[in-house]
């Protein structure tokens, strides 16, 4: 995986994904419907080309995986395009778990209040 798509990637949890997959030395480019600071601001500072509005052309001829958020749906071009194309789909649960936490131990935290106290005791 060294070419990697995020569509819907201006989420607040994509764009932390396209931080991580660079970190990993993935090259990541993204697209959104609608693309607005900060989440395009922090992406394109980390030099992430971002696509706007979603077409079957935004996903580049090298993908080796795309990543699809979760307000996405099948009609949507991009997605349509990865499955014509045979290129590997992922959602963004599903590639956390296999890129950073398979193999690991993790905790989850989750609630209506108390979620950021708690994990910054940890």
């Amino acid at each position: 995986m060294k070419n990697v798509h995020l569509i819907a990637a201006c989420g607040v949890g994509m764009a932390s994904l396209a931080g991580m997959l660079m970190e990993k030395g993935c090259r990541v480019t993204g697209s959104d419907a609608n693309v607005y600071p900060p989440m395009s601001t922090q992406l394109e500072n980390l030099g992430i080309r971002l696509a706007s509005p979603y077409a079957a052309e935004n996903i580049p001829s090298d993908a080796d995986l795309v990543v699809v958020g979760n307000a996405v749906s099948r009609g949507n071009p991009e997605a349509q395009e990865a499955v014509r194309r045979g290129v590997p789909t992922l959602s963004m649960p599903q590639a956390v778990a296999r890129y950073f936490i398979e193999e690991r131990e993790s905790i989850v935290v989750a609630g209506t209040h108390g979620k950021t106290t708690t994990t910054s005791l940890a």
